[in-house]
């Protein structure tokens, strides 16, 4: 399959346009110097409540040296809390702090405020391309995300 010249320049946007967004967003709003990964790892925690360090390394596909120091960083600055699980005193699990509940929201409200204010600025086919790219861009996310899934357990 020939490579494309949109596709190589998407692909080679998409790690530039996570990092301005996080930037523009943690300054738009004050937060605090928060990571990609850190905010992946609250938003897990935020969605589905406490878990087990090696839950979290499998849903986010990480490697559990990298999720261990960065959990030990994430508890240092309050960000998350460790408890001993009742039924085992030797596993942990890991929660989101109110603090961390907090950033993470306002982080959510000014990423959405910041992307609405690029969008508004948009000419109307502008803004029509971008409606119709985002189930595109959602279907290729559910795409890559069952591949690495599929990987992960059949590999």
């Amino acid at each position: 399959m020939e490579t494309t010249s949109s596709a190589r320049e998407f692909a080679q946007l998409l790690g530039p346009l996570r990092r301005a967004v996080l930037k523009t967003t943690r300054q738009a709003a004050g937060l605090p110097d928060l990571s990609e990964p850190q905010i992946e790892v609250l938003r897990l925690l935020s969605n589905e409540g406490p878990a087990a360090p090696s839950h979290i390394a499998a849903a986010l596909q990480m490697a559990t040296s990298t999720l261990s120091n960065l959990l030990k960083a994430m508890t240092d600055t309050g960000l998350i809390e460790r408890t001993r699980r009742a039924d085992d005193q030797r596993r942990v699990d890991v929660a989101i702090s109110s603090l961390a509940r907090e950033l993470l929201d306002t982080y959510d409200v000014t990423s959405l405020r910041t992307i609405e204010n690029f969008l508004a600025d948009l000419d109307d086919h502008e803004r029509a391309a971008f409606e119709a790219a985002v189930p595109i861009l959602r279907r290729m996310c559910a795409t890559f995300a069952d591949t690495t899934e599929h990987a992960t357990t059949h590999g």
